[in-house]
Protein backbone atom coordinates (compact mmCIF):
# COMPACT_ATOMS: atom_id res chain seq x y z
CA UNK A 1 0.00 0.00 0.00
CA UNK A 2 1.34 3.54 -0.98
CA UNK A 3 -0.15 6.63 0.46
CA UNK A 4 0.19 9.57 -1.61
CA UNK A 5 -0.58 13.31 -0.13
CA UNK A 6 -0.75 14.37 -3.24
CA UNK A 7 -3.65 14.27 -6.30
CA UNK A 8 -1.33 12.39 -8.20
CA UNK A 9 1.91 10.55 -7.62
CA UNK A 10 5.43 11.67 -8.46
CA UNK A 11 6.62 14.41 -5.46
CA UNK A 12 8.99 16.89 -7.49
CA UNK A 13 8.26 15.33 -10.56
CA UNK A 14 4.79 15.91 -10.70
CA UNK A 15 3.49 18.04 -13.81
CA UNK A 16 0.97 20.16 -15.20
CA UNK A 17 0.08 20.58 -19.15
CA UNK A 18 1.52 23.21 -20.49
CA UNK A 19 0.81 23.91 -24.74
CA UNK A 20 -0.71 19.97 -24.34
CA UNK A 21 2.41 18.61 -23.10
CA UNK A 22 3.04 17.49 -19.62
CA UNK A 23 5.83 19.20 -18.20
CA UNK A 24 7.60 18.98 -14.57
CA UNK A 25 6.57 21.57 -12.10
CA UNK A 26 10.03 22.37 -11.12
CA UNK A 27 12.90 21.98 -13.64
CA UNK A 28 14.70 18.31 -13.93
CA UNK A 29 17.43 16.95 -16.00
CA UNK A 30 19.81 14.13 -15.93
CA UNK A 31 23.24 13.60 -15.96
CA UNK A 32 25.04 10.86 -17.60
CA UNK A 33 26.56 9.61 -14.34
CA UNK A 34 22.90 8.90 -12.60
CA UNK A 35 23.03 5.38 -13.54
CA UNK A 36 20.51 4.44 -11.13
CA UNK A 37 18.21 6.43 -12.87
CA UNK A 38 18.69 5.02 -15.90
CA UNK A 39 18.99 1.15 -14.97
CA UNK A 40 15.17 1.87 -13.76
CA UNK A 41 13.86 3.40 -17.01
CA UNK A 42 15.52 0.58 -18.59
CA UNK A 43 13.84 -1.94 -16.53
CA UNK A 44 10.57 -0.21 -17.32
CA UNK A 45 10.89 -0.09 -20.75
CA UNK A 46 11.64 3.39 -20.59
CA UNK A 47 15.44 4.07 -21.56
CA UNK A 48 15.19 4.42 -25.01
CA UNK A 49 12.90 7.56 -24.20
CA UNK A 50 15.87 9.63 -22.28
CA UNK A 51 17.07 12.06 -24.98
CA UNK A 52 20.95 13.08 -24.53
CA UNK A 53 20.97 16.51 -25.70
CA UNK A 54 23.59 19.36 -25.61
CA UNK A 55 22.76 22.33 -23.44
CA UNK A 56 24.25 25.79 -22.73
CA UNK A 57 24.95 28.20 -19.22
CA UNK A 58 25.09 31.63 -18.61
CA UNK A 59 25.73 33.38 -15.58
CA UNK A 60 24.69 36.95 -14.64
CA UNK A 61 27.64 39.01 -13.02
CA UNK A 62 28.45 42.69 -13.05
CA UNK A 63 25.50 43.66 -14.60
CA UNK A 64 25.33 41.67 -17.98
CA UNK A 65 25.47 38.12 -19.23
CA UNK A 66 28.18 36.09 -19.69
CA UNK A 67 28.70 32.37 -20.94
CA UNK A 68 29.45 30.06 -18.36
CA UNK A 69 31.02 26.42 -17.34
CA UNK A 70 33.56 25.93 -20.50
CA UNK A 71 37.28 27.08 -20.57
CA UNK A 72 36.60 29.23 -23.32
CA UNK A 73 34.33 30.84 -21.56
CA UNK A 74 36.41 31.14 -17.97
CA UNK A 75 38.56 33.46 -20.53
CA UNK A 76 36.24 35.39 -21.76
CA UNK A 77 34.45 36.17 -18.21
CA UNK A 78 36.01 39.99 -17.52
CA UNK A 79 34.55 40.05 -13.65
CA UNK A 80 37.35 37.93 -12.35
CA UNK A 81 40.75 38.79 -13.14
CA UNK A 82 42.97 36.94 -14.75
CA UNK A 83 44.91 35.66 -11.40
CA UNK A 84 41.32 34.31 -10.39
CA UNK A 85 40.47 32.76 -13.35
CA UNK A 86 43.73 30.87 -13.01
CA UNK A 87 42.95 30.06 -9.19
CA UNK A 88 39.60 29.06 -10.28
CA UNK A 89 40.38 26.52 -13.24
CA UNK A 90 42.90 25.03 -11.06
CA UNK A 91 40.95 24.07 -8.07
CA UNK A 92 38.05 23.39 -10.03
CA UNK A 93 40.29 20.87 -11.85
CA UNK A 94 41.20 19.16 -8.42
CA UNK A 95 37.53 19.14 -7.32
CA UNK A 96 36.60 17.05 -10.21
CA UNK A 97 39.22 14.73 -9.63
CA UNK A 98 38.86 14.31 -5.95
CA UNK A 99 37.19 10.98 -5.00
CA UNK A 100 37.50 11.04 -0.69
CA UNK A 101 34.46 13.74 0.66
CA UNK A 102 36.61 13.64 4.08
CA UNK A 103 38.39 16.87 3.31
CA UNK A 104 35.38 18.47 2.38
CA UNK A 105 33.14 17.51 5.31
CA UNK A 106 33.84 19.69 8.39
CA UNK A 107 35.04 23.40 6.54
CA UNK A 108 33.03 25.54 4.94
CA UNK A 109 32.52 26.46 1.13
CA UNK A 110 33.41 29.84 2.03
CA UNK A 111 36.72 29.14 4.22
CA UNK A 112 37.47 26.35 1.34
CA UNK A 113 36.75 28.73 -1.44
CA UNK A 114 38.81 31.47 -0.06
CA UNK A 115 42.10 29.94 0.55
CA UNK A 116 41.68 28.19 -3.04
CA UNK A 117 40.49 30.43 -5.39
CA UNK A 118 40.36 33.90 -3.65
CA UNK A 119 38.54 36.50 -2.35
CA UNK A 120 37.66 37.74 -6.07
CA UNK A 121 36.16 34.61 -7.07
CA UNK A 122 34.32 34.47 -3.45
CA UNK A 123 32.70 37.86 -4.20
CA UNK A 124 32.06 37.34 -7.57
CA UNK A 125 30.89 34.20 -7.77
CA UNK A 126 30.46 31.91 -4.76
CA UNK A 127 28.88 34.24 -2.12
CA UNK A 128 25.85 35.55 -4.24
CA UNK A 129 25.47 31.53 -5.73
CA UNK A 130 25.29 30.65 -2.25
CA UNK A 131 23.38 33.31 -1.04
CA UNK A 132 20.56 32.66 -3.68
CA UNK A 133 20.76 29.11 -3.02
CA UNK A 134 20.38 29.34 1.36
CA UNK A 135 19.91 32.91 2.46
CA UNK A 136 21.15 33.33 5.88
CA UNK A 137 23.14 30.31 6.12
CA UNK A 138 25.08 30.72 2.82
CA UNK A 139 28.20 30.69 4.81
CA UNK A 140 27.68 27.75 6.64
CA UNK A 141 27.13 25.63 4.19
CA UNK A 142 30.10 22.73 4.02
CA UNK A 143 32.18 22.36 1.17
CA UNK A 144 31.40 18.80 0.68
CA UNK A 145 28.54 19.77 -0.48
CA UNK A 146 29.60 22.19 -3.40
CA UNK A 147 32.38 19.23 -4.28
CA UNK A 148 29.64 16.92 -5.06
CA UNK A 149 27.92 18.93 -6.86
CA UNK A 150 30.90 20.26 -9.50
CA UNK A 151 32.54 16.63 -9.22
CA UNK A 152 29.85 14.83 -10.17
CA UNK A 153 29.08 17.85 -13.02
CA UNK A 154 32.38 17.42 -14.20
CA UNK A 155 32.33 13.23 -14.54
CA UNK A 156 29.14 13.77 -16.12
CA UNK A 157 30.72 15.96 -18.79
CA UNK A 158 33.84 14.10 -19.60
CA UNK A 159 31.66 10.90 -19.72
CA UNK A 160 29.66 12.44 -22.29
CA UNK A 161 32.66 12.89 -24.67
CA UNK A 162 30.57 15.77 -26.06
CA UNK A 163 30.70 18.77 -23.63
CA UNK A 164 27.74 18.63 -21.39
CA UNK A 165 24.99 16.24 -22.14
CA UNK A 166 21.99 16.36 -20.28
CA UNK A 167 19.08 13.57 -20.09
CA UNK A 168 15.20 14.23 -20.28
CA UNK A 169 11.89 11.39 -20.93
CA UNK A 170 10.44 12.36 -23.58
CA UNK A 171 6.75 12.91 -22.59
CA UNK A 172 8.29 14.15 -19.10
CA UNK A 173 9.88 12.54 -16.61
CA UNK A 174 6.15 11.46 -15.28
CA UNK A 175 5.85 8.39 -17.88
CA UNK A 176 8.40 6.54 -15.13
CA UNK A 177 6.38 7.32 -12.48
CA UNK A 178 3.29 6.30 -14.44
CA UNK A 179 5.27 2.96 -14.89
CA UNK A 180 5.83 2.39 -11.50
CA UNK A 181 2.53 2.95 -10.65
CA UNK A 182 1.37 0.52 -12.71
CA UNK A 183 4.16 -1.84 -11.80
CA UNK A 184 2.57 -1.66 -8.19
CA UNK A 185 -1.05 -2.21 -9.15
CA UNK A 186 -0.10 -5.22 -11.22
CA UNK A 187 1.89 -6.47 -8.23
CA UNK A 188 -1.41 -6.78 -5.87
CA UNK A 189 -0.27 -3.40 -4.56
CA UNK A 190 -2.27 0.02 -4.13
CA UNK A 191 -1.45 3.48 -4.90
CA UNK A 192 -3.87 5.66 -2.70
CA UNK A 193 -3.43 9.57 -4.03
CA UNK A 194 -4.95 12.28 -2.36
CA UNK A 195 -4.33 10.63 0.95
CA UNK A 196 -1.73 12.21 3.23
CA UNK A 197 -1.01 10.34 6.66
CA UNK A 198 -1.73 11.77 9.46
CA UNK A 199 -0.50 9.38 12.08
CA UNK A 200 1.63 6.16 12.72
CA UNK A 201 0.80 4.88 15.87
CA UNK A 202 2.03 1.25 17.51
CA UNK A 203 1.26 -0.83 20.46
CA UNK A 204 4.14 -2.45 21.98
CA UNK A 205 5.08 -5.45 20.32
CA UNK A 206 1.75 -5.50 17.72
CA UNK A 207 1.38 -4.00 14.22
CA UNK A 208 2.28 0.03 13.49
CA UNK A 209 -1.60 1.90 12.90
CA UNK A 210 -1.48 4.40 9.99
CA UNK A 211 -4.14 6.83 10.22
CA UNK A 212 -5.51 8.25 7.07
CA UNK A 213 -8.62 10.35 6.75
CA UNK A 214 -10.17 7.43 5.28
CA UNK A 215 -9.52 5.81 8.46
CA UNK A 216 -6.75 3.29 10.04
CA UNK A 217 -4.91 -0.24 9.04
CA UNK A 218 -2.48 -2.02 10.25
CA UNK A 219 1.09 -2.56 8.71
CA UNK A 220 3.60 -4.90 9.71
CA UNK A 221 6.50 -2.83 8.28
CA UNK A 222 6.44 1.33 7.46
CA UNK A 223 8.57 3.45 5.00
CA UNK A 224 8.19 7.03 5.66
CA UNK A 225 9.35 8.81 2.55
CA UNK A 226 8.10 12.43 3.42
CA UNK A 227 10.59 15.43 4.43
CA UNK A 228 11.93 15.34 7.92
CA UNK A 229 9.33 17.76 9.53
CA UNK A 230 6.54 15.94 8.58
CA UNK A 231 8.18 12.60 9.43
CA UNK A 232 8.50 14.26 12.73
CA UNK A 233 5.01 15.10 12.69
CA UNK A 234 3.39 11.83 12.17
CA UNK A 235 5.56 9.52 13.62
CA UNK A 236 8.22 11.81 15.69
CA UNK A 237 6.53 10.32 18.97
CA UNK A 238 7.53 6.52 18.47
CA UNK A 239 11.24 7.98 18.28
CA UNK A 240 14.07 7.60 21.14
CA UNK A 241 14.66 11.30 22.30
CA UNK A 242 18.25 11.30 20.19
CA UNK A 243 17.06 9.97 17.01
CA UNK A 244 13.99 12.87 17.37
CA UNK A 245 16.52 15.27 18.07
CA UNK A 246 18.85 14.67 14.90
CA UNK A 247 16.30 14.32 12.73
CA UNK A 248 14.63 18.35 13.95
CA UNK A 249 18.62 19.23 13.55
CA UNK A 250 18.52 18.97 10.24
CA UNK A 251 17.02 22.29 8.11
CA UNK A 252 15.96 22.64 4.54
CA UNK A 253 14.82 25.54 2.48
CA UNK A 254 11.97 25.82 0.69
CA UNK A 255 11.50 26.19 -3.48
CA UNK A 256 9.04 28.90 -5.21
CA UNK A 257 9.38 27.96 -8.82
CA UNK A 258 7.18 30.36 -11.30
CA UNK A 259 6.85 29.11 -14.41
CA UNK A 260 6.37 31.32 -17.22
CA UNK A 261 4.79 30.28 -20.72
CA UNK A 262 6.28 33.20 -23.37
CA UNK A 263 5.49 33.82 -27.31
CA UNK A 264 9.26 34.17 -27.79
CA UNK A 265 12.96 33.12 -26.50
CA UNK A 266 14.10 35.13 -23.72
CA UNK A 267 17.47 34.47 -23.82
CA UNK A 268 20.28 32.13 -25.46
CA UNK A 269 20.57 29.33 -22.03
CA UNK A 270 19.11 26.68 -20.83
CA UNK A 271 20.39 27.91 -17.38
CA UNK A 272 21.50 30.75 -16.61
CA UNK A 273 22.83 31.72 -12.29
CA UNK A 274 22.26 34.77 -10.86
CA UNK A 275 25.65 35.81 -9.16
CA UNK A 276 24.03 39.19 -8.24
CA UNK A 277 22.22 39.63 -4.31
CA UNK A 278 20.18 42.51 -5.77
CA UNK A 279 17.69 39.84 -7.72
CA UNK A 280 15.08 38.69 -5.83
CA UNK A 281 15.16 34.95 -7.21
CA UNK A 282 18.63 32.57 -8.08
CA UNK A 283 18.56 31.37 -11.57
CA UNK A 284 16.51 31.00 -14.92
CA UNK A 285 15.89 27.79 -16.69
CA UNK A 286 14.52 28.20 -20.20
CA UNK A 287 13.69 24.63 -21.11
CA UNK A 288 12.75 25.11 -24.68
CA UNK A 289 16.37 26.43 -25.19
CA UNK A 290 17.14 22.31 -24.61
CA UNK A 291 14.17 20.74 -25.48
CA UNK A 292 12.52 22.20 -28.68
CA UNK A 293 9.35 24.31 -28.05
CA UNK A 294 7.14 22.66 -30.62
CA UNK A 295 6.36 19.96 -28.31
CA UNK A 296 4.74 22.54 -26.26
CA UNK A 297 2.48 24.32 -28.78
CA UNK A 298 5.65 26.83 -29.77
CA UNK A 299 5.43 27.78 -26.22
CA UNK A 300 8.52 29.21 -24.74
CA UNK A 301 9.27 27.40 -21.34
CA UNK A 302 10.36 29.81 -18.52
CA UNK A 303 11.14 28.47 -14.94
CA UNK A 304 12.22 31.18 -12.76
CA UNK A 305 14.57 29.25 -9.53
CA UNK A 306 13.89 30.63 -6.29
CA UNK A 307 15.61 29.08 -2.68
CA UNK A 308 14.62 30.46 0.28
CA UNK A 309 13.23 29.89 3.88
CA UNK A 310 9.17 29.65 4.57
CA UNK A 311 9.31 32.36 6.73
CA UNK A 312 10.59 34.55 3.76
CA UNK A 313 7.01 37.10 2.45
CA UNK A 314 7.76 36.10 -1.12
CA UNK A 315 6.95 32.33 -0.29
CA UNK A 316 3.80 32.71 0.98
CA UNK A 317 3.02 35.89 -1.47
CA UNK A 318 0.44 35.58 -4.28
CA UNK A 319 1.54 34.53 -7.84
CA UNK A 320 0.68 38.18 -8.81
CA UNK A 321 3.02 39.66 -5.89
CA UNK A 322 5.45 36.92 -6.70
CA UNK A 323 5.42 38.11 -11.04
CA UNK A 324 5.85 41.66 -9.56
CA UNK A 325 8.60 41.40 -7.93
CA UNK A 326 10.52 39.39 -10.50
CA UNK A 327 9.49 41.44 -13.70
CA UNK A 328 12.12 44.43 -12.86
CA UNK A 329 14.59 42.27 -12.81
CA UNK A 330 13.09 39.91 -15.52
CA UNK A 331 13.86 43.10 -17.53
CA UNK A 332 17.36 43.77 -16.84
CA UNK A 333 18.26 40.35 -17.87
CA UNK A 334 16.19 41.38 -20.91
CA UNK A 335 15.44 45.03 -21.68
CA UNK A 336 13.41 44.44 -24.28
CA UNK A 337 10.84 41.86 -22.43
CA UNK A 338 7.70 42.86 -21.76
CA UNK A 339 4.70 41.29 -20.13
CA UNK A 340 2.68 40.77 -23.41
CA UNK A 341 4.78 38.07 -24.08
CA UNK A 342 3.39 35.86 -21.22
CA UNK A 343 0.90 33.37 -22.57
CA UNK A 344 0.24 31.60 -19.61
CA UNK A 345 1.77 31.47 -15.44
CA UNK A 346 2.27 29.24 -13.05
CA UNK A 347 3.04 29.01 -9.15
CA UNK A 348 4.58 25.98 -7.26
CA UNK A 349 5.67 26.21 -3.91
CA UNK A 350 7.33 22.91 -2.21
CA UNK A 351 8.09 23.55 1.82
CA UNK A 352 11.19 21.74 1.93
CA UNK A 353 13.17 21.10 -1.28
CA UNK A 354 17.16 21.52 -0.54
CA UNK A 355 18.48 20.24 2.91
CA UNK A 356 21.23 22.97 4.57
CA UNK A 357 24.67 20.78 4.50
CA UNK A 358 26.73 21.83 7.13
CA UNK A 359 30.10 21.34 8.82
CA UNK A 360 29.54 17.69 10.61
CA UNK A 361 26.16 16.65 8.48
CA UNK A 362 27.57 13.30 8.40
CA UNK A 363 26.63 12.60 11.94
CA UNK A 364 23.56 14.11 11.85
CA UNK A 365 21.92 12.06 9.12
CA UNK A 366 18.61 10.10 10.23
CA UNK A 367 18.78 6.49 9.90
CA UNK A 368 17.09 4.65 7.47
CA UNK A 369 16.77 2.12 9.85
CA UNK A 370 14.99 3.87 12.78
CA UNK A 371 15.83 2.54 16.56
CA UNK A 372 11.55 1.75 16.13
CA UNK A 373 11.79 -2.18 14.60
CA UNK A 374 10.49 -2.28 11.15
CA UNK A 375 10.12 1.60 11.00
CA UNK A 376 12.12 3.03 7.72
CA UNK A 377 13.20 6.29 6.64
CA UNK A 378 14.18 7.52 2.88
CA UNK A 379 13.96 11.21 2.56
CA UNK A 380 16.65 13.70 0.81
CA UNK A 381 17.81 14.73 4.06
CA UNK A 382 20.06 11.23 3.84
CA UNK A 383 21.29 11.64 0.22
CA UNK A 384 24.69 12.50 1.00
CA UNK A 385 27.33 13.83 0.16
CA UNK A 386 25.46 13.76 -3.24
CA UNK A 387 22.61 16.31 -3.62
CA UNK A 388 19.36 15.43 -4.14
CA UNK A 389 17.91 13.96 -7.42
CA UNK A 390 15.84 11.51 -9.19
CA UNK A 391 19.01 9.78 -9.52
CA UNK A 392 19.54 9.21 -6.05
CA UNK A 393 16.09 9.04 -5.18
CA UNK A 394 15.95 6.05 -6.88
CA UNK A 395 19.23 4.49 -4.63
CA UNK A 396 17.63 5.69 -1.90
CA UNK A 397 14.20 3.68 -2.28
CA UNK A 398 16.81 0.61 -3.74
CA UNK A 399 18.03 0.78 -0.29
CA UNK A 400 15.05 0.88 1.79
CA UNK A 401 13.71 -2.17 -0.15
CA UNK A 402 16.73 -3.82 0.74
CA UNK A 403 17.12 -3.58 3.77
CA UNK A 404 13.07 -4.10 4.26
CA UNK A 405 13.93 -7.34 2.28
CA UNK A 406 16.55 -8.38 4.63
CA UNK A 407 14.31 -7.66 7.89
CA UNK A 408 11.48 -9.79 5.94
CA UNK A 409 14.09 -12.17 6.35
Amino acid sequence: MVYERHPEPGGLVRTFDAGGEPLEQYYHHLFTTDESYVALARELGLADSIEWLPSRMGIWSGGRLWDFGTPLSLLRFQPLPWSGKLRFALSTLALQRAQDPAPFEDVTAREWLLEHQGEAAWRTIWAPLLQQKFGEKAGEIAMVWLWRKISLRGRSRNRSGMGERLGYMHGSFERLVRRLSAGIASGGGEVLVDTPVLRIEKESDGPFTVETKGGARPFRSVLVTVPLEEHLRIAGHLLPEAEHRAAAACVSTAALCTVLELDRPFMPYYWLNIADPGFPFGGLIEHTNYIEPRRYGGRRILYVSNYLFRDDPLYGASPEEVLDRYLPSLRRINPAFDPSWILGVHHFRAPSAQPVVVPGYRHTIPPLRSAVPNLYLACMAQIYPEDRGQNYAVVSGENAAAAIAADLG
